[in-house]
């Protein structure tokens, strides 16, 4: 008998060593993949950490403005100002730095300007809304333009010299500028504007439907590949106007991509406009929504309607704040039966009597406005009868104060004018001396109003607006620009300067072209823009915020908020600053 052998099995002892090693690799790919999840997960939550840290001292930056802002503009200047003030402004410290020397700072920082008036640099501070143009208030000035210019006409009788005024001035934008009305002079004064954006612009703004020479009305904007009716009323915001017909992002944000306020020098290279245009920033550096002015003086008071109906209640109000009584008194007594030096001008020119612009000039030695001559005797101008008495605080008894027809259109109405008590005629205290206007000018303005209201659109601070602004003025010629220019580059501690009639007292215009000038421009504003950044001294973590806060108010408020942290921090360490000191070794 015959017996086969049994198949042998084949030998798998090493099958089970490779089956281990398999499930030790995938355990270790896994454990390497959960971990590397956690270390990125860690990174994520220390990086949203570090936001939400940068951004709350951003927003712990925005209610510190807010508190300075409610205080009074005496307050104000007594920690530094607003305008350039490192020490409240540049690397304020909100966390302190640990071990890891990880400190959180924010700092609040707006553009500078060069000696010309141009947009160069930053500063540590707040900018004035009021600085810039406000859009909204553009169609008041066109509906208003000839109330705007009424000193010149009068005197000289016609528009002659006025008209003759704006054809010596460079042409604005290629334009005629005695054939551009205010708003569109102001207009055309920004880089790279034309008449057809302009009167675009305006007719977005203007309540019409009426298109303008140049302009566009909805017959443009309803045959868009995507129409639309125009606003035909104020705007929210400066980018608003990109949908007015023929302004595009290059001209609105110019070449500053990342909206810090500052050509950097990646920006400048790309040349992404013409290098033949004036500025680069574009024209949101000149343009705003939110410029607004208080009814309040420099110390947080309200002031003084001086053309209020009760002028015993007038009186007492003003002998509390004004403490010279033939001041005081001779304001009443204006009330009374007073006459501008303005009115006793449009007087004359009603019948055939009109004196010129040289004898009218009230403020000599101006290097800035051509139309000023030297004055009469005694520094007097020449159109002040001298024989009349000077009104004193002694004849407030002379006065009936249950009625009074004279008010007041501006409170420059006071100077060279005069009152008729009684069949006698007074003159004005209020001369306009430039040694007197210097010492009585910063009362008036600050403590006197004509007009009663809680806030104001704003006008142009003549103080920290661009240049391009001044020239867009058509009154101003070029050399009284430039004069403005030189003198507001010279630093002094004078508090005239707090106000535009700085103008008047230091004889860059003279009386009647500050007449003018007064509906324009202010020497405040009170709405600020500040862009804030929070950032770490040892990374690049950083929040990046623009506020505008209306401090029209007691409480002021934030009327738009944009985070810019998109664009980057936008600025260098060193620029922003840095205030830890590294800790020593033991």
């Amino acid at each position: 008998m015959t017996y086969a052998c049994p198949k042998q099995m084949p030998n798998r002892k090493g099958f089970f060593l490779i089956m281990v090693l398999v499930v030790v690799a995938v355990a270790t790919l896994a454990a390497y993949s959960f971990t590397d999840t956690m270390l990125a997960f860690d990174d994520a939550a220390n990086l949203v950490g570090d936001q939400v840290q940068t951004r709350a001292v951003a927003e712990s930056a925005i209610e510190m403005t807010r508190l300075i802002l409610s205080q009074s503009a005496e307050m104000r200047d007594s920690l530094g100002g607003t305008f350039n003030n490192p020490a409240i402004f540049q690397a304020i410290q909100v966390v302190p730095a640990t071990d890891d020397a990880r400190s959180v700072n924010f700092s609040i920082v707006a553009p500078a300007m060069n000696e010309m008036g141009r947009l160069s640099g930053i500063r540590y501070g707040l900018r004035n809304e009021s600085s810039r143009l406000n859009l909204n208030a553009l169609i008041s000035l066109d509906k208003n333009a000839d109330l705007l210019m009424p000193a010149l006409n009068l005197i000289s009788g016609d528009s002659a010299d006025f008209t003759n005024s704006l054809q010596s001035r460079t042409a604005i934008g290629g334009q005629d500028p005695s054939q551009l009305s205010l708003p569109q002079s102001l207009l055309m004064s920004l880089p790279g504007m034309t008449l057809q954006i302009a009167d675009s612009i305006l007719d977005w703004l203007d309540e019409d439907s009426d298109p303008r020479p140049n302009g566009s009305e909805l017959e443009y904007y309803s045959v868009l590949p995507t129409p639309y009716a125009p606003k035909n009323g104020p705007i929210d915001s400066v980018e608003e106007l990109l949908l007015v017909r023929g302004v595009t992002p290059e001209l609105l944000f110019g070449i500053d991509s990342n909206r810090n306020g500052v050509v950097d020098p990646a920006e400048q290279q790309r040349g992404l406009v013409d290098a033949t245009q004036t500025s680069s920033l574009g024209w949101t550096s000149f343009l705003t929504v939110h410029g607004y002015e208080s009814n309040k003086r420099r110390d947080g008071t309200p002031k003084i309607d001086v053309n209020q109906d009760d002028l015993e209640v007038l009186y007492q109000q003003l002998s509390g704040v004004i403490e010279n009584p033939d001041y005081s008194s001779y304001i009443v007594a204006f009330r009374v039966g007073g006459q501008s030096s303005i009115a006793k001008a449009a007087t004359l020119a009603s019948t055939g009597n009109t004196p010129s612009l040289s004898q009218s000039s009230s403020n000599p030695g101006s290097t800035g406005d051509k139309s000023q001559q030297p004055a009469g005797a005694g520094g007097m101008p020449q159109s002040v009868n001298t024989n009349i008495p000077v009104w004193t605080g002694d004849q407030i008894s002379k006065l009936d104060l249950t009625g009074g027809g004279t008010k007041l259109t501006q409170i420059l109405d006071l100077i060279d004018s005069t009152v008729t008590i009684g069949g006698q005629s007074y003159r004005s205290p209020f001369t306009s001396d430039p040694l007197q206007m210097a010492s009585y000018m910063p009362l008036l303005m600050d403590a006197l109003s004509t007009i009663e209201f809680d806030k104001m659109p704003g006008r142009i601070n003549i103080n920290e607006c661009p240049a391009e602004l001044l020239y867009g003025v058509p009154i101003l010629e070029a050399e009284t620009v430039e004069a403005i220019l030189e003198a507001r580059a010279q630093a002094t501690e004078s508090e005239n300067r707090q106000y535009e009639t700085w103008l008047l007292v230091e004889g860059v215009v003279t009386l009647d072209t500050m007449r003018t000038l007064m509906p324009l421009f202010t020497g405040g504003g009170d709405v600020f823009s500040a862009q804030i950044i929070a950032y770490y001294e040892t990374s690049s973590t950083a929040t990046r915020l623009e506020a505008v806060i209306d401090a029209t108010g007691v409480n002021p408020r934030i009327v738009s908020l944009r985070d810019l942290s998109h664009l980057g921090r936008g600025f260098d360490l060193s620029v922003l600053g840095l205030r830890t000191l590294l800790p020593s070794g033991p």
